[in-house]
């Protein structure tokens, strides 16, 4: 087995988030969106110091930071705009029209209104 360098994200994802069973705090935890990795988080938080014409190598010190509980870095934190949702949605499927076998004869209302059918 070969060892293969770490890419730079994954570097800096690595000098960021606390690798240790003491802290439960995640990136995505920390941003109220856990399906995000700290890699996705990481990627945010470059992108907004980008837009502010920051030097996007300072991202793993202000999650760092975020993680630590500084209140300047959560305030930062809440500025980014993060990527879309990936999970599934918890909430079931609902039919819009109630299902009704073929034997069944069709009520009084839906005789006289028949809503395009």
């Amino acid at each position: 087995m070969t060892f293969q360098p770490a890419s730079f994200e994954e570097k800096a994802v690595a000098r960021a988030v606390p690798q240790n069973a003491a802290s439960p705090m995640t990136a995505g935890k920390l941003v109220r969106r856990p399906d995000l990795s700290d890699a996705d988080v990481l990627a945010a938080i470059a992108e907004r110091l980008a837009f502010e014409g920051r030097d996007p190598a300072h991202a793993p010190g202000v999650l760092k930071a975020g993680l630590e509980g500084r209140h300047v870095a959560k305030a930062f934190l809440r500025k980014l705009v993060l990527p879309a949702p990936r999970s599934n949605l918890q909430m079931p499927i609902q039919s819009i029209l109630r299902e009704r076998t073929a034997d069944a004869r069709p009520s009084a209302w839906s005789r006289l209104v028949s809503l395009g059918r």
